[in-house]
């Protein structure tokens, strides 16, 4: 029934366009190409996200950088060019010789004058830019009729009254079900054929790139060319204003039997760039034309805590093995660590709330981003292009969010970003002390035991039987790390370490206060060569950690620092975790998370005061086998599909 309406509407629309001028014709496309635009939703955000990406991704000294707002013009201005080529096919029977010549001018005629020659016949190779329906309708005119393979449309009777109207004009049209054999025919009869090569070709398409990333691009053309000895003459209509129109012919392409057709295929992928960076607004983005491509961007938010960045990219980690595993090279995860710094607190606070009113429509936007961020910080982020966005933190979760708007892409949070805006998240890794009693959706959620994070043994390091490491944390909100407790400390591993006749290795954190820190470096750098010690401060290296991880055997840590302990326990070693100075009566989470891990077996709470003897316990009674680790890596891999 739609059908019907459909057909009905175009003929009367052509009988009035018919009297119409063309000028008035071309008015109505383009506001209806506006209509379409705002009603087009999820199809205008593959639009300006392909072009985003397209002005992020591709390297050229033409492609000068884009703005969100910038993009969103040219995104709009896509649709009404699509809405002036859609007036124009319906205002087919205005069309004729004259007018041909008063509103088409020809680059290069001499061109199309020379393939047609070929005695094997011409593939006229063009693309969805400008109004690629006159392209064929000029070269018929011309004296240079074209057979063009038409993609049937959904709507039987629609899709035959538009092929009517190409084949008013001298077009033949190939209708979908002919044969191959019928296609070389056409070319061996000397005749010639139009194709569009542009969009998205499948899985059997050829790889090549195409602003800046591979996109899958259609063989068939140089297949036709190189078994029946036809010429290739790539051609691009550009609008020129208006009605007019600027049909340039560039040089045929004339394929040997045993050429690489790779060669041509992307000869003719930088011919459609140059002339899509000419004229953006004039090529169909609306497509998904890099579908098929197997790189894939992630931008990792930063909100400067290390922590936090490091939980991310413990994620993104298992992106890159489920990658690898479905088959892809390590190099098409491409990932960006972009910062991102508020102007004030005062402006956190407000785009946070503000997010709350997010949507679609603040794609191409981002004046409230501009507002809150600093401007190094928002030109950074606003250039960038991602198909993941990850983060950690509740306070980049509005960010994660509009990012996700902006890049039409999917998006990760370490942490629960907060009942209010779970759903608009694809993925939620929530580590079990920052879940409590809370319930998520099961599909989109990963509840993890630790923190997610990147400690494994490093190359080169080897386990040595009597090696302590020891992690310090420091002051919170809800404990004190006091310097009667670092005395306490000192005294202990010292104990330990003439005890078991091993050797320490000591860091301490960003939150370990001075004095602390005073006390540990002068203890430990003048007490003998058993002891290395970093301070965590002034520490340049981002591994540490992990040095100190795969070195030790026992590792001891103070509780209130949640990402310590889950490195520690992650890293399999024998796990001591004692508690600094409580500030509050109430349970706090750092406890229940502790003890929750001392329940499974993944570590053992001890009392400062007892820290040598139970390292000395530990170590003589033979306990240094391998600790039992949870499976937290194997659960964030196993919903990694969601991503892609």
């Amino acid at each position: 029934m739609l059908d019907l309406i459909a057909s009905f509407l175009v003929r009367v629309i052509n009988l009035v366009f018919y009297v119409l001028p063309i000028e008035v014709n071309l008015a109505i496309g383009r506001s209806l190409g506006g209509c379409i635009y705002l009603l087009s939703g999820k199809r205008s955000a593959i639009t300006y996200s392909n072009l985003k990406a397209a002005y992020a991704l591709s390297k050229s000294a033409e492609n000068e950088n884009k703005t969100p707002q910038e993009i969103k013009r040219i995104t709009k201005s896509a649709y009404r060019n699509v809405g002036q080529t859609f007036a124009e096919l319906i205002s087919m029977t205005k069309v004729s010789s004259a007018y041909i010549n008063k509103f088409v001018s020809i680059k290069n005629f001499e061109r199309i004058q020379s393939a047609a020659k070929n005695p094997k016949g011409m593939i006229l190779v063009s693309a969805h830019f400008g109004n690629w329906e006159i392209s064929t309708i000029t070269s018929g005119f011309k004296g240079f009729p074209m057979y063009i393979l038409a993609r049937d449309q959904k709507m039987k009777r629609l899709n035959e009254l538009l092929n009517v109207l190409r084949e008013s004009k001298g077009i033949k049209v190939i209708r979908k079900g002919a044969s191959i054999k019928n296609i070389f025919r056409v070319l061996q009869n000397g005749k010639n054929i139009g194709l569009l090569a542009d969009q998205n070709a499948g899985p059997q398409g050829f790889l090549d790139d195409f602003f800046g990333r591979p996109a899958s691009t259609a063989v068939g053309p140089y297949r036709f060319a190189q078994k029946s000895g036809a010429w290739i003459l790539p051609a691009f209509i550009h609008r020129v204003k208006g009605p007019y129109h600027e049909l340039v012919l560039e040089k045929p392409m004339v394929l040997g039997k045993d050429d690489d057709i790779g060669v041509y295929l992307h000869e003719y992928n930088k011919l459609l760039e140059k002339h899509v960076r000419a004229h953006p607004e004039q090529w169909l983005w609306m497509h998904k034309r890099w579908k098929m491509t197997p790189v894939k961007y992630v931008m990792v938010l930063d909100d400067g805590k290390k922590g936090h960045l490091k939980q991310s990219l413990a994620v993104v980690g298992q992106m890159k093995q489920y990658r690898e595993n479905e088959g892809f090279s390590p190099e098409n995860l491409k990932m960006q660590i972009v910062p991102v710094k508020f102007k004030s607190k005062k402006n956190k606070i407000i785009f946070n709330l503000a997010s709350l009113f997010f949507s679609a429509r603040c794609q191409g936007c981002l004046k409230c981003l501009k507002w809150a961020l600093k401007k190094d910080s928002y030109e950074l982020i606003s250039s960038k292009y991602a198909d993941i966005i990850v983060s950690c933190g509740s306070s980049l979760s509005s960010v994660n969010r509009l990012m996700k708007i902006e890049n039409y892409a999917r998006n990760l949070t370490v942490l629960d970003p907060g009942v209010l805006i779970r759903k608009k998240f694809d993925l939620i890794v929530v580590p079990r002390h920052d879940a409590g009693g809370r319930s998520f959706d099961e599909d989109k959620t990963i509840v993890t035991e630790l923190s997610p994070n990147l400690v494994k043994e490093l190359p080169g390091m080897e386990v040595k039987q009597n090696c302590i490491g020891v992690l310090f944390g420091g002051d919170n909100k809800y404990f004190s790390l006091t310097e009667e407790m670092a005395r306490i400390a000192v005294k202990e591993l010292k104990k330990a370490c003439e005890s078991i006749d091993g050797e320490t290795y000591i860091t301490t954190s960003r939150r370990t206060v001075p004095p602390v820190e005073k006390i540990l470096k002068n203890e430990f750098e003048a007490y003998s060569g058993s002891y290395r010690f970093v301070s965590g401060s002034n520490d340049k290296d981002p591994f540490t950690v992990e040095k100190i991880l795969a070195r030790s055997n026992v590792v001891v840590v103070s509780g209130e620092s949640i990402s310590m302990v889950s490195e520690a326990v992650a890293s399999g070693r024998q796990v001591l975790v004692f508690m600094p100075k409580k500030k509050t009566k109430d349970i706090t989470k750092y406890e229940k998370f502790v003890q929750n891990l001392e329940q499974k077996k993944y570590l053992k709470c001890v009392n400062i005061e007892d820290i040598a003897a139970r390292i000395t316990e530990t170590v003589k009674q033979g306990k240094l086998k391998k600790n039992i680790v949870p499976e937290d890596n194997k659960r964030i891999y196993e919903k990694m599909y969601r991503l892609f």
